[in-house]
């Protein structure tokens, strides 16, 4: 037996699926960080997608079995598994907004590149691909939103990284999940309250670690560094193919020579931990003694959830964003990129996918829209979470904390 043993996981064989682990383009989530920029913040969270495709791959295996699928299915199963993130950019979804497509367009062509090796592996590329786009059911496994082996593995292993405690009982989750006769993946209805547990988990992952208020100004560097290497480089259909190939130090390299200066002094800004701090927050009507303002040159004001919506539709893609950034630069007498917003999508968007209770027959139903209480609780966590920030040097920040007055009208002006 071989086998590759990582965090949460122990020991997962690998047998029979050499040929993909050891392809080039397999290999290449070695040095993708799953969590991006977050070890800025959390020393810890260091782990790689191939980490977690290993785990997720753990995880699919014992849904099989759990399952009893046929050996065929559970080769499809385990291939999916490993292969699910292929696509991902370096940095991930910090980056990816930049660039052109998506990482499950981009996936689809990997997998076709790594045919050979599928096939070597008793897999079905093709099949693979219809996983892919969520037109096989049995993906669902993998990529259910509350359930999925992919969905399981990230909270254990991200809270882990974190250092995060309280990770609910997932093999007791994985273990009572069900194919109801519609094809959807359910929970026993006597679990639920672990299914609440995980939902609950994933909005505090959410709250604390992947919308952390500096790890969004870093990630926002990031995007921005990006943005002005490629207006000084026009991104052609062959860059973009190779931006989307890079690993995350095959990005900075490309970032870092001073033919684009702007580029370079953010990007070592971020090498050198020298982030944009927060100097004006807008929260929604009521939250606004969730931030911690004391000893801080922070301006924060609540704004009714209909000006945040206006607002966050304003910056809706990266393009949208730096016109707004550029704005209030102007409005504020500061230099471009002196001045980002580092904002959350709009909160609805952040919260989980319903979950499906199985009671038998046509008695199932959907936790969120059953249980009101529940949904106002994870809506409640995101609206304490949510924050549109504006983020400035240190050295400049006692100045626009003192002075907001340009900004806030600039902002109001697009509310």
């Amino acid at each position: 037996m071989k086998a590759v043993c990582i965090p949460c996981s122990g020991s997962v064989e690998v047998e029979g699926l050499l040929p993909v682990l050891d392809h080039p383009l397999f290999q290449r989530l070695r040095r993708c960080r799953q969590l991006g920029l977050n070890d800025l913040v959390f020393p810890g969270a260091r782990h790689s997608r191939l980490e977690h495709a290993l785990g997720v791959l753990r995880r699919a295996r014992l849904a099989a079995r759990l399952q009893e699928m046929s050996p065929r299915d559970t080769r499809s199963l385990e291939l999916f598994a490993l292969l699910h993130d292929v696509g991902h950019g370096p940095f991930s979804h910090q980056v990816e907004p930049i660039l052109p497509g998506d990482h499950h367009q981009r996936g689809a062509q990997v997998i076709r590149e790594m045919g050979e090796a599928i096939a070597d592996c008793g897999g079905e590329p093709e099949r693979l691909l219809a996983m892919l786009e969520g037109k096989e059911p049995l993906g669902e496994w993998v990529s259910d939103r509350n359930l999925g082996a992919d969905k399981l593995d990230y909270l254990e292993r991200d809270a882990l990284h974190l250092g995060f405690t309280g990770t609910p009982s997932l093999d007791l989750l994985q273990a009572n999940t069900l194919r109801t006769q519609d094809g959807t993946l359910a929970l026993q209805e006597k679990f639920i309250e672990e299914g609440k547990r995980v939902q609950k988990f994933y909005s505090y992952l959410h709250q604390h670690g992947y919308l952390n208020k500096t790890a969004l100004a870093a990630q926002r560097m990031l995007q921005w560094a990006l943005q002005q290497k490629l207006r000084r480089e026009p991104l052609e259909e062959e860059t973009g193919m190779a931006l989307w190939r890079m690993t995350d130090q095959e990005l900075v390299a490309w970032l870092l020579p001073e033919t684009c200066p702007e580029a370079h002094d953010m990007l070592q800004r971020l090498l050198n931990r020298h982030l944009h701090q927060t100097c004006l927050c807008l929260k929604p009507q009521g939250y606004g003694y969730v931030e911690n303002v004391a000893g801080k040159e922070i301006v924060l004001q609540e704004w009714p959830r209909q000006n945040l919506l206006n607002l966050s539709r304003r910056l809706a893609t990266p393009e949208q964003t730096e016109q707004v950034e550029n704005l209030l630069a102007d409005a504020a007498g500061v230099p471009r990129g002196e001045l980002l917003l580092a904002a959350m999508p709009y909160f609805k968007k952040l919260l989980p996918k319903d979950l499906r209770i199985a009671n038998g027959g046509s008695a199932d139903y959907w936790l969120l829209e059953k249980d009101r209480d529940h949904r106002a609780s994870l809506e409640s966590d995101y609206l304490r979470t949510f924050a549109v920030r504006l983020v400035t040097p240190p050295e400049r920040r006692h100045a626009l904390a003192k002075h907001p007055q340009p900004l806030l009208k600039a902002l109001e002006s697009l509310a």
